[in-house]
This record gives C-alpha cells, structure tokens and sequence, in this order.
C-alpha cells in the first residue's frame, strides 16, 4: 500500500511543477470541475485550499526555496482572484502561525489581520438607518482592510522569497484569466445578485458579454491585476495611502460609507500570544480573543473527559457524539464573553478562566448522558450569539516544521457589493458586530460586548489551528474551516475525528458532522455519496432525539475544513474539503 501512495504522491509531484518560464501564470488552470481531495506526498511541503491551482501554485513557491508563509501568501493572493466572492484584499481575518526560533526551538504567534470599525461609526448606526440591509450591503457596511498589513507583518517576520514574487501567480491569474470552476458558476448564478449584471465594474469582469459567465467559461480580472502589480512593486503601503486608498473611499462613499482616508493610513496589525491546551498525546494552539479559537479549545478540553476514540461502529457511538454536542453548547455559551480585547475588560484572563482543569471539571459534571438543556443553561448571560458568515481557510506546512493555517474573509458573498475602481471587493464585516435592541430567536438581547465602537474588532468564528505531539514537539496536523458560526464545529471535529480516531486527513475532513451554537435546532448531516461524504448515523440521530435533541438533517451542513497532517514517516497527508468540488491539495 505505501508503494501505491508514493507512486500517486509522484504522479501528483509532476501535475502540480511548473516550469520556471511560466512566472506569471504559473500553470495552465483546467477545465476539470472535481478532483481527489486528499493526497500524501514526501516530506517537503504541503499546501490545502478552495482552489486546487492555487494549492500547486503555492507549492511552486516552496520548490523555488519558500516556505510555508510564502506558500500561503501566494496561494490565498490567488484566492482572492478566483474565488472573490469571499475573500480577497477588501478583507481580512486571522492567522496562527508555528515557526522556528534562532535556537531551533519552535514558537506560536497569532496574526490578527481583522477588519476594525471606521472613526465615524458609533453603536447605534444601524439601528438609525432607513435602509435595513445598511449593516450587510453597501459603503456603511465596509470595515477598513486588514488583509494587506497581515500579509505584510507576516512576510517581514517570517518570510524567505521577495515579496513581489509571490504576487507573480495571482497577477497572472488575474491578467490572462482563468476557468471559470463549479464554485464561482454556482455563485455566479444564484440569482440573487442581479448587480453582478446591472454594476458596470462587476459586470465587466463577471459579464463582459451581457450574460453571466458560466462554469468553463474563462474569467479576466484586469484592473485587479493591474492592482496586485503596484502592490507588488511598491509593498502594502500603496494600498493604503495613495489612489487605490481615495478609490475604497470614493467607492464606500457613493454607496454611503464612512471609511475615511485616515482609517486606512492607521490601520494596524495585532501580535496576540495564541490559547493552548494538552489533549489527550497532543498540545493543540489556537486563536484567540475577538475570533474563537479558544471556543474550540474549550469544547474539547471538556470533551477529553470521555473516551475519545469511539468509531461509528462502536455501541457507545450514540453517548459519545451526545457528551461531544453538550460540551459545544457550553462551548458557544462562552463565545459571548470574547470581544475585542482593547475593548473588553479580562477577556484574555476569562479565556484562560475556561481552560483551567478546575472549571472543567465543573463543566463536565453538568453535563448528564440522557438529557439536553434549553439554551440558557449553558449560556448564563442569555445573550445573542452571532450567526457571521461565509470565508476562506488556507493551511500550509514545509520540512522544517512550519507551519500557518489561515482564515480570510469578505463576510457575506460578495462582500458589501461595493467594487472600487481598482477592482477591489470590499467587505460587508460591520455586520458582525451586534447593536442595542438586536434579539435572537430566543428573545435573547445581543450582547454589549460586540457593540460597535470605533476602531473596534467584530467578533468572530475564526478557529485556525494547529497541533503538536505532546512529548516531542512534532508537528501533527494544522487545521481551520470556512463557514461563518460553523467554522468552531467544523474546526472542532477535524481535530476530535483525526486526534481521537486516528482518521487520515481525508476521512476526517469528509466526515459526518454536526453543527450546534445554541440555536433552535442542532443541525446533522445526511449522508452525500456521491462526494463521499458518510453524514451522521441514522441511530445516533434517533438517540439524540429521544433524548430531548430538536433534530434538523441537512445535506448543506454549510462549512468547508482544509487539514494538513505530518505523518510519523513525515510524509505529508492533506486533504481538502469535498463539499467544495474545485478545491484540492498540493504535495511534493
């Protein structure tokens, strides 16, 4: 068997080189609308995202001496291009980040590259508007970009090869176009966005003949090309001072924004010492404090309680998915409590409050085998949980035990629907604060913590991860999702079902899941053969209704898992998402 793998490990090695002479471009992109989502590979590099071609070209970048930054700025700048419908340098988001010290030793730092709140806004803003899509689309709804200061602040810390070339393969992209994939087609055609037709700048990209582009269709982005080029020549200052700068003003302006010159010139990046716990053989790091990585943390330290290892076979399968579902419950009821921290008093000593042994134990004890609660027993606060939306997660690891596993986002799809001049999507993240009067289904107030302020960080669901065997330090896995408030259980069972089961990154991304943050309903997979994807057991989802459980089946369980794992041979396993048929991996 390990013949038959190295052989596709180089059968893949010679899909995804590229020649040298190809240096914008960087690969033909093909008209092929699925692919294998898991691969292993020998021990140099591997790279997981949406978007296969931008997977190989971030290998492209390793084979040319980068390493696991490089591979991951290259690799989501392509993103940005192809699946623009969330995410791109209108954004911004998160990263955790495992590198290596001069003594060799490896360290742990989080990039918060998150969207803040313009000077002008204030708490009730959205409460005053006319217009009750202000928060989700048009200018108001724009929060000033982070995604270029992270990719600056993560490149001059980390990085091997110039900064230019790694914008090479997005310009190429971008310039001489790309296969339209089932992806975007299907975005495209949602017939929900009638100004990807109506809105000149959209329609020139996305419907240069009258008609929608279809999937096969080759999609040009020429004034963002043009773009990431002076970006590329003159570093991330040009994006925020300068014309590309008056253009997001301009553009968040016409559509009633607030973003003023002054927001961009004073955006900064934040350094944040990421959460981490032992769990089980493993130390898993995460993000934390406004994004929820310690959520996830939590959930499985109250977890670790219970036998991990439980197979869907197995007959305590049923208790065990059950004890898992109570721990997230607990999980979510926290979440509230994490805003900003330059806004939030002792979110950083909370955070930790919560994974201390003692208050752990405390949590498990609550949770009985035969039974669910309302959703005020496991939220005290009774306070709205944010429902955010769409993103894109990226994972890169290299030989030398580097490795970053990122979240970007635009929020919505599309973002706020405001393209700049430049070719810019702007981002609708404003919508991820809360605002006074706000209620959920529960009649639950929204909580202060998450009111606007200027300069403020909105939450989020952000979870990118990353874990390390508990004696020897090596590398194990990296890990994060795509999915707005799915994100935390997405992240969550990655981890369980490749920790606790012992899963390949391809079973274990594929896996049924569930999603549960405290809502009216918990939501559970069905089965999808036809992407291999097993859903949740019939019998478990009949044990957790008899148990009080108010069951929702779904075949959309609505977010994607990227999971990169460094095998004992070190050998690399990386597996994309099957849920979205364009993406895939890259190894060598």
């Amino acid at each position: 068997m390990r013949s038959l793998l190295s052989v596709s490990a180089y059968i893949l090695l010679l899909v995804v080189l590229i020649s040298s002479g190809a240096r914008a471009l960087s690969l033909p992109f093909s008209n092929s609308s699925s692919s294998s989502n898991g691969h292993y590979g020998p021990a140099h590099g591997a790279v997981a995202t949406e978007v296969k071609e931008c997977s190989q070209i971030g290998v492209e970048i390793m084979k040319e001496g980068g390493n696991a930054v490089d591979a991951i700025i290259a690799s989501t700048l392509c993103i940005g291009v192809v699946a623009a419908y969330h995410s791109g340098i209108g954004g911004g988001g998160f990263m955790i980040v495992r590198f290596n010290q001069p003594d060799g030793a490896h360290a742990y730092e989080m990039i918060d590259f998150r969207e803040t709140m313009p000077a002008l806004g204030n708490e009730t803003m959205y409460n005053d508007s006319p217009d009750p899509t202000a928060s989700t689309v048009g200018g108001l709804s724009v929060g000033v970009p982070g995604e270029l200061r992270g990719w600056e602040t993560l490149h001059q810390r980390h990085g091997k090869l110039p900064w230019k070339r790694l914008f090479e393969p997005a310009i190429g992209v971008a310039r001489d176009g790309f296969v339209v994939n089932v992806d975007l087609a299907g975005q495209l055609n949602a017939e929900v966005y009638p100004f990807l037709l109506s809105d000149p700048l959209w329609a020139e990209v996305y419907a240069p003949n009258g008609t929608l582009l279809e999937e096969g269709d080759t999609c040009y982005r020429k004034r963002y090309a043009e773009t990431l080029q002076k970006l590329a020549d003159n570093g991330a200052d040009a994006f925020y001072t300068g014309d590309i700068a008056d253009n997001i003003v301009d553009a968040a302006a016409a559509r009633g924004g607030i973003i003023s010159q002054e927001d961009l010139e004073g955006y900064e990046v934040v350094i944040r010492t990421p959460n981490n716990i032992t769990y089980r053989n493993s130390r898993i790091f995460s993000t934390v404090a406004p994004s929820s990585g310690s959520v996830v943390l939590s959930v499985l330290k109250i977890f670790e309680g219970y036998p991990g290892n439980v197979t869907d076979t197995d007959p305590e399968v049923n208790v065990t998915l059950h004890r898992l579902i109570q721990a997230t419950k607990f999980g979510y009821g926290q979440r509230t409590n994490y805003g900003d921290p330059a806004f939030t008093t002792n979110v950083t000593e909370l955070e930790k409050f919560y994974l201390e042994e003692s208050t752990v134990e405390q949590i498990r004890a609550l949770i009985s085998d035969n039974t669910t609660h309302t959703a005020a027993f496991y939220d005290p606060s009774n306070y709205t949980i944010l429902t955010d939306h769409g993103t894109s997660h990226v994972a890169t690891m290299d030989s030398d035990g580097m490795a970053v596993s990122l979240t970007t986002t635009v929020n919505l799809i599309w973002g706020s629907q405001v393209m700049t001049e430049d070719g810019i999507i702007l981002n609708d993240e404003m919508d991820d604060f809360s605002s006074p009067g706000q209620t959920n289904s529960f009649g639950f107030p929204a909580s202060p913590i998450n009111f606007i302020s200027p300069g403020k960080r909105p939450q989020s669901s952000i979870s990118s991860s990353i874990a390390e065997d508990l004696s020897t330090g090596q590398l194990l896995m990296a890990t994060g999702a795509a999915g707005g408030s799915r994100i935390i259980t997405a992240t969550l069972q990655n981890l369980h079902y490749h920790l606790d089961l012992g899963l390949d990154a391809k079973e274990a991304v594929a896996h049924g899941r569930y999603h549960e943050q405290l809502g009216v309903s918990t939501l559970t997979e069905d089965a999808r053969p036809d992407i291999g994807v097993p859903g949740i057991n019939n019998g478990t989802v009949g044990f957790l209704k008899s148990i009080g459980y108010n069951i929702t089946p779904t075949f959309d369980i609505g977010s994607v898992g990227h999971i990169i794992v460094r095998r004992e041979d070190c050998e690399f396993d990386a597996a994309n998402d099957p849920r979205r048929p364009a993406g895939g991996v890259g190894v060598f």
